[in-house]
């Protein structure tokens, strides 16, 4: 019995289904689907044993590589990235502050500015370190002015989100802004990937951390990210995430003692619940190698062929109003179908159709629209053969059935 049969053998036993993904790369519906080459790398890791340290130092000197960066981490997912980026932020190398985070009450600066949370609001990731957050409208006109106000003695890093193409302020002068005061700036670019130029733009800004989703466009395992950044951000960050189980002669991170790096070995950190495993890290190398000889153009070709073949489909269907657009809401660069409720009387509703398309027996699920409930979205970067066709199939029926219902 090959592999393949006896994986899909256990999924029926527990009546698990695949589904068919117009949303994209969104962890609710399991982000990526690593290449058989991610996939080989993370079977090959998994039959051997290893010092994480040992994996962590190569993924290290790839990151940079690949980011432009100083060095970097493998988490478990961007999420975590965030967690330990401001974490490092706020203890840097003493092993006393580690040892108490979340609790700040001995950690001399305790405060990160950031932007207001907004419809994608993650700086949840950010207060899990312990770090009390100066909250400022990032999208204001005086956004600069009021972020330099706010720095304080208590400062300890400013923070940036990236969501749209033309995310305020400017990146590269709020860089300077923080530098100018003595202070690191996080990026969160969880989903700045495509275009492949945002593996390195935020850190050519000025950026020292920048915290990257690896189960998105990247091609990692799902639960995966990348911190990357300034090399004693990264220890840091590095010292808070793995076993501490250790005696400080024989330990794997001697040498930064022995540098004076570090005074002691720290105890579990904050991050050890967040610890990432040698198949993630193995994998997310693998993701990081393919992604610079990936065909880009080819894929994104691929995207619009299948969104150009469903609206073929399903454009001229009077009881919805289907639209080719050629990038998301944020302005990222990739096709995709906004699909809006029909005119009355006769008009079938996005949420009828959603709630249709999710009782299929293959279930199908668009990007819903958070500000409407009628207007949904169809991406097609985790689109896989045939599900277009399927798509145009199971639309054609909700739309039929409508019409019944209408009739009678």
């Amino acid at each position: 019995m090959s592999s393949d049969t006896v994986r899909f053998s256990m999924l029926e036993q527990f009546g698990i289904r695949p589904i068919i993904n117009g949303v994209g790369y969104a962890t609710r519906v399991s982000g990526s689907c690593p290449h058989p080459d991610v996939i080989a790398a993370m079977s090959a890791a998994s039959a051997q044993y290893f010092e994480i340290d040992d994996l962590l130092t190569a993924a290290s000197a790839l990151i940079a590589r690949c980011t432009g960066t100083e060095g970097g981490i493998v988490t478990c997912g961007a999420g975590a990235a965030l967690t330990l980026a401001a974490a490092a932020c706020l203890a840097g190398s003493r092993p006393d502050i580690i040892d108490q985070l979340p609790d700040v009450s001995g950690c001399p600066r305790d405060e990160i500015i950031y932007p207001s949370p907004g419809p994608f609001d993650y700086d949840h990731a950010i207060r899990l370190s312990g770090a009390k957050l100066k909250l400022i409208d990032y999208r204001a006109i005086d956004a600069l002015q009021q972020i330099e106000q706010a720095i304080t003695s208590k400062t300890a890093a400013v923070g940036f989100v990236w969501l749209r193409v033309d995310e305020k302020p400017d990146l590269t002068t709020l860089a300077e802004l923080a530098h100018r005061h003595g202070l690191p700036l996080i990026v969160d670019a969880a989903c700045a990937l495509p275009p492949i130029e945002n593996l390195s733009s935020f850190s050519r800004c000025g950026a020292d951390l920048v915290a990257y989703s690896g189960g998105k466009h990247l091609g990692g395992p799902q639960a995966s990210g990348i911190l990357c950044g300034r090399t004693d951000l990264i220890r840091s960050a590095w010292l808070q995430m793995v076993d501490m189980d250790v005696r400080e002669g024989t330990w794997s991170l001697q040498h930064w003692i022995a540098a004076g790096w570090l005074s002691r070995p720290p105890r579990h950190g904050i991050g050890r619940s967040m610890k990432v495993s040698k198949e993630s890290i193995v994998g997310v190398m693998a993701a990081l190698q393919r992604y610079s000889i990936r065909d880009h153009v080819a894929e994104y070709a691929s995207w619009q062929a299948a969104i150009d073949r469903i609206y073929k489909g399903i454009g001229d269907l009077p009881e919805l109003r289907i639209t080719r657009l050629a990038s998301g809401l944020n302005g990222q660069r990739y096709p995709n179908l906004q699909i809006e409720s029909g005119s009355e009387p006769n008009g079938l509703r996005v949420r009828d159709l959603l709630l249709t398309l999710r009782n299929r027996p293959q279930r199908i699920v668009l990007a819903e629209d958070e500000r409407s409930p009628d207007r949904a979205f169809l991406n097609s970067q985790c689109l896989q053969s045939g599900n277009d066709e399927e798509i145009i199939s199971a639309i054609h029926q909700a739309v039929f059935s409508h019409r019944e219902r209408i009739a009678q």
